[in-house]
């Protein structure tokens, strides 16, 4: 077989996303750590390989640039730094400019779903999101009827019950910045992104009860909008930039220069925007024109670990501890986004962070070294690619369950949906017992800070929160 290079498709990626794919040299680190890798049928560095030689035709077509779970390991790793999760984005953008049939339907389905909520609410309307994805995977004939009426429906009924769905969605109603006192260093913003409004309620609960035993004040800007996530970078790029462009700029009006941000994929797609904005002052300026924020670097935008642990001071936080988590083992969970990558998050400690340990120490308990900190529980692939958020997600249960683990604890609403809401059914699926309780972050800290447990959404759960406080004592 003859293969004849072509370097047109190698330039169009330059053009779309300023990456130069002839600097990779085929060492294959994005794909040795590719969590996703195995269920590909090109892998990463097929990819780009591919696009070197300028085979569009088997690129486009391949079901690898729908199942990337834009975890960034690749980018972060790559020797030669190119964001290879950037490649990826623009290659499922081109394939669906151009109109060709996706080789995994489910994950457009997806986006288009999600888009949509955001273009009608300016937020994510999870219940809507889940209802038009699953009728359009039934209309294509990739719906599974068993998994939806033994494990999803029984699920989405009790996460109504909880309050962890909503049935109707949140609106971004756009207004004038509201005016406030220059903020203190003790008044800060407070973007809780959109699952904190739904599924991740008990996260937003949590954050806002410990901020009031630390004497923070939270400030949720008026009019927020989504950040985008995966159904934004995955679809159009500038647009991903916008929206958090948009949200920045709200704050700003308002005259804040800090924000923290729960949400670790919100916190990935700011800092993304931001970095971009700063390496790029073409789309800087498009940026500037369509949303009229003009990026000067002012503001400063945190994800919640960094928030307690640089910002307010693990000396404060432990002189609020009342009730020391003593004898509590946890295993800290970070996934892909709060560190990945480097450049953007400015984290040092990308492959092995240490943050969430030390503030776990802390209040008391005793953090643990394991192997899965950092790996992808698969994202938002759990909608529309579950088998695959299945495995990721056991994986992080078994080595949790290995190092003899009490429970696991995260700081992202995804993160802590994928480990805690599926347990029973990886338990099924796979074999063994993997009921292990999830907490968030601000949960612990909490409980720990001797927070009513009413404030703390610890019913909430899948997994058996609550009764570990319990039967460890730190609960009544």
């Amino acid at each position: 077989m003859t293969i004849t290079l072509r370097t047109d498709l190698a330039q169009q990626i330059l053009e779309e996303c300023g990456e130069n794919v002839y600097l990779c040299y085929q060492c294959k680190k994005c794909t040795a750590g590719c969590p996703v890798a195995p269920y590909f049928d090109l892998t990463p560095n097929q990819v780009m390989r591919a696009v070197q030689l300028g085979l569009r035709d088997l690129v486009l077509n391949s079901r690898t640039i729908w199942l990337c779970a834009a975890c960034e390991t690749c980018s972060t790793r790559c020797p030669q730094g190119i964001d290879i999760a950037l490649v990826m984005d623009a290659l499922e953008i081109m394939a669906q400019r151009e109109g060709i049939e996706p080789k995994v339907k489910p994950v457009p389905m997806f986006y288009r779903a999600a888009n949509r909520g955001i273009d009608w609410f300016g937020r994510m309307y999870e219940l809507g999101l889940m209802a038009e994805l699953y009728a359009r995977m039934f209309l294509a004939g990739e719906l599974n009827l068993k998994q939806v009426f033994k494990y999803d429906v029984p699920m989405a009924l009790k996460m109504l019950r909880t309050g962890k769905l909503k049935l109707l969605p949140s609106v971004a109603r756009a207004k004038a910045p509201a005016k406030v006192p220059p903020p203190d260093k003790d008044t800060i913003a407070y973007y809780p992104g959109c699952s904190l409004h739904a599924t991740g309620i008990e996260y937003d609960m949590s954050m806002r009860a410990v901020a009031d035993a630390l004497g923070l004040t939270l400030v949720e800007p008026e009019g927020w909008l989504c950040c985008g996530t995966s159904p934004a970078h995955s679809t159009d790029h500038f647009r991903a930039i916008a929206l958090p462009a948009k949200n920045l700029a709200l704050m700003e009006e308002m005259g804040y220069s800090y924000v923290t941000m729960p949400c670790a994929a919100c916190f990935s797609r700011f800092r993304i925007a931001m970095h971009e904005l700063e390496e790029n002052e073409d789309l800087r300026k498009r940026i500037e024109g369509a949303t009229g924020y003009r990026h000067t670097g002012g503001m400063r935008v945190d994800n919640v670990l960094t928030t307690f642990v640089d910002y307010v001071g693990l000396d404060r936080i432990a002189a609020h501890v009342k009730k020391p988590l003593e004898g509590l083992k946890v295993a800290c969970y970070y996934g892909c986004l709060l560190t990945r990558p480097p450049e953007a998050t400015g984290e040092e400690e990308y492959e092995y962070p240490t943050s969430m340990d030390r503030l776990m120490a802390a209040i008391g308990a005793t953090p643990l070294d394991w192997n899965y900190k950092t790996d992808c529980c698969g994202g938002s692939l759990s909608l529309s690619q579950l088998e695959i958020s299945l495995d990721l997600s056991r994986k992080i249960l078994e080595d949790a369950k290995l190092v003899g683990a009490d429970c696991i604890v995260a700081a992202c609403p995804l993160c802590h949906a994928n480990l805690d809401m599926r347990q029973r059914q990886i338990s099924e699926k796979y074999g063994g017992d993997y009921h292990i309780p999830i907490f968030y972050v601000t949960q612990l800290m909490g409980v720990a800070f001797g927070v009513k447990k009413e404030r703390l959404g610890l019913e909430k759960h899948f997994s058996d929160a609550l009764g570990l406080m319990r039967r460890k004592g730190f609960l009544d």
